[in-house]
């Protein structure tokens, strides 16, 4: 067989197996993650035993008009009697507002700085959201090992070819431990040469048959008066050698140094966080406009024509929290609410909730009096699931119940059927959604990861949610987030000391 057919004929089997190799690589090193973390559901989820749901909500008067009486208000003089009639616009009682004054710049400042924690929380959790997980580094793969035996050449420097031209340098065999000078240099020139290029050649082993792991090129041009001047070049690779790899690039850590599930609980807790730090700012800006209405005016006028159906004794009213004066054209107060498309079915029209006065602490009873058809939009407040669509509720309280327009309360339904007791508690941080559905990835009976999808429902303090589907407490799951969690992943037990969990 003739040299050059040979060598084409290897190259080309080279290039087969090569790429064989590489599909093949490619193939088992694209199967191969490391094995998901599995956790027992027993670890982390709660049972509740109660059957109240609660949801938070302002109050509206419809027809009716409660005056109160705040701690900076002295009345001065009452000018309407318990059963009187009167048109709106007519003056119903005054006080002095000089302390008022003092107090509204208060409310103010307290507004301000609500609002400023609030957009603190907010930025913050803005940098949460940015923060990028830390994961361990890649697994690194073993070289493979030399399957020749390699000789090492006896001496070195080893001239193995070349004559000496830009196009065929001489080609010697190099290593660390050996120098050369201008006698080794000179001797390469030719009686009548003028320059001569030489290429270094370092290899594994020190053996003929080894990797070329370093290579440089030496020009050198012989004056007149035979002095040497050098410069360097890069020897073109020979045909019949590669040089070794380069090795691994060095695995940089450039994550935030918080794993995937330490950042999903900053973010539940922030978000907890928000919630109540924008309730704190809406209160701070009632009470502010309550407060400068007072400073406005020294006279409060009827909003309403009705009857007066209450008069009571201010330091009384003050000290109880309940109105001191009550105008009623017909009308009730109303508190609205948003429930979860899961919870509606689960509250009837004239069903019966309790009513909790978030400024003066007193409890009422009101009616369930409307379930709105149409999803509302905007945040969420209460124990009910805030990642499905809500739809307005709609609370009746009586006009003597003694709330406060615009002020907030909590609304607790304690039907029976409010609650799945059968529900399945998990923490939030397990359960993911997609396309407005929500799941879990649990270990199926063969070891893999399996992606389950479940329905969700009430929220339990704020950190676990209901999953109703094939989940139990006797199955392991996997955190949802990460490279390697995906279906039909392998599985491994967590070691992870256990955590208990409360009951409600």
């Amino acid at each position: 067989m003739r040299k050059g057919v040979k060598i084409a004929l290897i190259s080309s089997i080279s290039v087969l197996v090569a790429g064989a190799g590489l599909v093949g690589g490619l193939w088992y090193f694209g199967r191969q993650t490391d094995p998901v973390e599995v956790m027992p559901v027993s670890q982390h989820y709660a049972m509740f035993y109660g059957d109240e749901a609660y949801f938070d909500g302002r109050v509206t008067a419809e027809n009716l008009q409660s005056v109160y009486v705040s701690n900076t208000q002295t009345i001065t003089e009452v000018y309407v009697s318990e059963g009187d009639q009167v048109q709106k616009g007519d003056p119903l009682l005054s006080y002095d507002t000089t302390l008022t004054e003092i107090e509204l710049e208060r409310k103010r400042i307290a507004v301000q700085q609500a609002e400023l924690d609030l957009k603190n929380a907010k930025d913050d959790l803005v940098w949460i959201n940015n923060l990028k997980p830390y994961y361990p580094p890649p697994p690194t793969q073993p070289p493979e090992p030399t399957e020749v035996s390699l000789e090492p050449i006896e001496e070195l420097p080893l001239l193995i070819g070349g004559e000496g031209t830009q196009e065929w340098p001489y080609r010697w065999v190099w290593s660390d431990e050996v120098s050369y000078d201008e006698s080794f240099i000179t001797g390469m020139f030719g009686e009548e040469s003028s320059e001569v290029w030489i290429s270094f050649e370092e290899r594994e082993q020190n053996s003929i048959d080894g990797a070329i792991t370093k290579l440089w090129g030496l020009h050198v041009v012989r004056g007149e008066n035979g002095t040497l001047r050098y410069s360097f070049f890069t020897p073109i690779i020979p045909p019949d050698d590669e040089i070794e790899p380069e090795p691994e690039p060095i695995w940089i850590d450039d994550s935030s140094g918080y794993t995937v599930s330490e950042i999903a609980q900053m973010r539940a807790e922030k978000q907890i966080e928000i919630r109540d730090l924008d309730v704190e700012y809406r209160i701070a800006q009632v009470e502010y406009e309550r407060m400068k209405s007072e400073a406005e005016n020294g006279v409060v006028y009827a909003k309403v024509d009705g009857t007066i159906l209450m008069i009571s004794d201010p330091e009384f009213a003050r000290m109880d929290g309940s109105p001191v004066l009550l105008l009623s054209g017909g009308g009730c107060y109303h508190v609205q609410v948003s429930i979860g498309e899961y919870d509606r079915s689960r509250y009837r029209i004239g069903d019966e909730v309790t009513v909790m006065s978030w400024m003066s602490g007193v409890e009422i009873i009101g009616t369930l009096e409307s379930i709105g058809d149409t999803p509302v939009s905007g945040y969420y407040y209460g124990n009910g699931n805030p990642n499905v669509s809500l739809y307005p509720a709609t609370i009746a309280v009586d006009a003597q119940a003694g709330l406060q327009e615009n002020e907030y309360v909590s609304v607790t339904f304690a039907s029976g059927e409010t609650q799945d007791t059968s529900a399945l508690y998990l923490e939030n941080m397990f359960i993911r959604s997609e396309n407005g559905r929500s799941y879990v990835f649990k270990r199926g009976a063969d070891g893999m990861l399996q992606k389950v999808w479940v329905e969700t429902g009430a929220v339990l303090w704020g950190s676990y949610t209901a999953v109703y589907g094939d989940l139990t407490e006797e199955d392991w799951i996997a955190f949802p987030y990460g490279k390697g969690v995906k279906e039909g992943a392998e599985t491994v037990e967590s070691d992870d000391e256990p955590i208990y969990y409360p009951y409600g």
